[in-house]
């Protein structure tokens, strides 16, 4: 949702995110970010396979990764 933050006071609304998922992925994680003050709440989260006319959602790609964990010790 990087590239259609949800904004304002808003009501009940339905938001979704289409991904590939690799077939040897064991896990699949998901939360919210709020950035600033406010409160967020979601009911209702559901996983469903999608057959390949879906597109996936527009995602903002990482031009590099490390290979190796860094600023374990939150120091830096």
């Amino acid at each position: 949702m990087m590239n259609r933050p949800i904004t304002g006071t808003n009501g009940w609304n339905h938001f979704s995110v289409v991904l590939d998922v690799p077939v040897k992925s064991e896990v699949i994680a998901f939360g919210i970010l709020l950035q600033g003050p406010g409160q967020i709440w979601m009911d209702e989260l559901s996983f469903k396979i999608v057959d390949e006319s879906v597109p996936v959602t527009e995602q903002n790609t990482v031009d590099h990764l490390v290979d190796e964990p860094v600023n374990l010790n939150f120091e830096g």
